[in-house]
């Protein structure tokens, strides 16, 4: 079996694995069962599951390098919804890692590190969306004490948390829900988005049902 044939199954072994029954339950060993490979070989390519743990990161930093670095040419409305289940999105497909972020971080200091840089991007480049809006006239610029900075902190807030949320109150995390998750975040910002933005909104509302 090819280096990055073995490299990708025991990557996407250890999401589903982990996805399903947490970090602390599932062993290198088990992963190396499932793969059908020997645990040398495992060992081979990762050294230890905290390794394991630091790729999948780097496999969503990348995917959110490639797919997210230009949101702000699209500064709508109904982009910035597309922002949310898009984020939503992501997070269900690697839901253990937000599920356990706080302590994955806590016990693993180059993991901590990569987090804390790949959120600062990402913090810039949704800055830079909300700074494109008010160019193009659909929002005003907060003043103390709601400034923009407090609300893109409470979106962030939201968005990490949000599937948390539906699983503790035992919600399905479908369009419906997701959606909530989003108006949520809306109506932080609604009070500052121009007629023009709202019409956009109600509008998009209509179209999705």
């Amino acid at each position: 079996m090819a280096t990055v044939t073995t490299q990708n199954l025991i990557i996407e072994t250890a999401i589903k694995l982990f996805n399903e029954h947490g970090t602390k339950a599932v062993s290198t060993n088990r992963i190396a069962d499932v793969c059908s490979i020997s645990r040398g070989l495992l060992h081979y390519h990762f050294k230890n599951k905290e390794d394991i743990i630091q790729t999948i990161f780097s496999r969503i930093d990348q995917e959110m390098d490639n797919d997210w670095y230009d949101d702000h040419k699209h500064p709508n409305i109904k982009y910035a919804r597309f922002m949310f289940e898009r984020q939503i999105e992501l997070i269900l497909r690697y839901s253990f890692f937000y599920r356990e972020l706080y302590p994955l971080l806590r016990k693993d200091e180059k993991l901590k590190t990569h987090f804390r840089l790949s959120r600062k991007k990402r913090e810039t480049e949704v800055r830079s969306f909300f700074d494109e809006l008010i160019r193009a006239g659909l929002m005003v610029q907060p003043k103390a004490p709601a400034s923009l900075d407090s609300l893109l902190r409470i979106s962030w807030l939201i968005s990490d948390q949000w599937l948390l949320h539906l699983e503790l109150t035992g919600v399905e995390a479908d369009a419906t829900s997701i959606r909530e998750g989003f108006s949520l975040i809306y109506q932080g910002f609604e009070p500052f988005f121009t007629p023009e933005a709202l019409a956009e909104y109600q509008a998009s509302l209509t179209v999705s049902g």
